[in-house]
């Protein structure tokens, strides 16, 4: 096994696969990066057991094989290599990587590439495709709204529910709980409800390019879902458990409605989080919405806060409190200048959504003040 690649695509390569590199460290050859060289590519692989991540780039393949290097250190020495091609040989007598760069050389041992784990493919006879920018989007507007240390394992996990063309991701905590749908090509009229842990989401988000021609295809069985595209294969367990009905909780009626910029009260929030009163850890303010203006109280032992916005308002008047942490959380995610908000009384749920848009929705249940 011999080869050559400039150091940017070993990165590229690196830092792909590394997050499934197993933390435990029960089975030694799981902290390892399995590397193959063939066929004029370079495959990058990791594995926790939970999730595996393989990821392929150019390299100029002299001679074909497989190795198993130390996944720590095979990247910090990489990361600290001088720029421009390096050199890999497989020495194996004793099983280890000599690496020559510049007028250098540097050896790591590892393990025979036989010796790791076969990462499985999914072979579902259905699959989806949707481009990758718009599953980043998905992800980003609803995975924080998981627990991901919940005892429940559903709730440390989002629902991707696919109907017709559209894939639709939701999270929850069950104090919060957000929506979004995006566009997909269903040419194998997939219907579907998963429950994927939500790690694995927000890794395979973190690396996916932003290359729309290069679409993300998504396969699944009954106990794994794969992710697909030219350059990474992400593959995870799903979490066994019945997710909540979502749609029971969405109010289908409201007492209020609100129209205003993101960016007014978003910024207004924020000032009032300096000074919010904390209730068992919670900081919490304070909403008045009275004659088409929304009044943000706050107050602690260190100053408080009282400021007024003008709003559109439709229906009641309403005072009601919230955790500042959920509605900053939200606002962050948002890709809305204009949203649109309804209440369902001082101690029903608030429901935040973009103006004149569906495929998006936040909803949030108040503090008992």
């Amino acid at each position: 096994m011999k080869f050559s690649a400039p150091k940017e695509n070993l990165l590229y390569g690196i830092n792909a696969v590394q997050k499934a590199i197993s933390a435990k460290n029960t089975v030694p050859i799981l902290s390892g990066i399995y590397l193959k060289a063939q066929g004029g590519r370079l495959t990058f692989a990791a594995t926790d057991l939970e999730i595996s991540i393989e990821c392929t780039v150019p390299a100029l393949i002299i001679s074909e094989g497989d190795i198993v290097l130390p996944g720590r250190y095979f990247a910090e020495l990489t990361r600290r290599l001088p720029e421009g091609e390096v050199i890999f040989e497989y020495q194996p007598d004793s099983v280890s990587m000599k690496i020559t760069y510049e007028n250098a050389e540097s050896t790591i041992k590892g393990w025979k590439g036989e010796e790791f784990p076969t990462i499985s493919q999914i072979n579902g006879d259905k699959s989806i495709a949707i481009i990758p920018s718009e599953f980043k989007n998905l992800v980003k507007q609803t995975t924080f709204c998981a627990n991901k240390d919940d005892v429940r394992p559903g709730f440390t996990g989002a629902l991707l529910e696919v109907e017709n063309n559209q894939l639709k991701m939701v999270s929850t905590d069950s104090y919060r709980l957000s929506f979004k749908a995006g566009a997909i090509q269903n040419p194998d009229s997939c219907s579907f409800q998963k429950v994927v842990p939500v790690k694995a989401l927000e890794e395979l988000s973190r690396i996916l390019k932003d290359d729309d021609e290069d679409l993300l295809h998504i396969t699944y069985n009954q106990n794994q879902m794969s992710f697909s595209n030219s350059e990474i294969h992400f593959n995870t367990r799903l979490i066994d458990s019945n997710y909540p009905d979502y749609r029971r909780v969405i109010p289908s009626e409201h007492q209020t409605l609100i129209k205003f910029k993101k960016r007014s009260l978003q910024n207004t929030i924020d000032r009032a989080t300096l000074f919010s009163s904390e209730k068992d850890g919670t900081n919490v303010i304070k909403i008045k919405i009275e004659d088409e203006n929304i009044n943000i109280t706050s107050q602690s032992d260190y100053g408080k806060i009282d400021e007024n916005l003008p709003i559109y308002q439709d229906g009641e008047n309403l005072s009601i409190a919230f955790n500042a942490k959920y509605l900053t959380d939200a606002f962050k995610t948002m890709d809305y200048e204009d949203l649109q908000a309804t209440f369902c009384g001082s101690l029903g749920a608030a429901v935040f959504t973009g103006l004149n848009d569906d495929s998006y929705l936040y909803l949030i249940l108040p503090l008992r003040s």
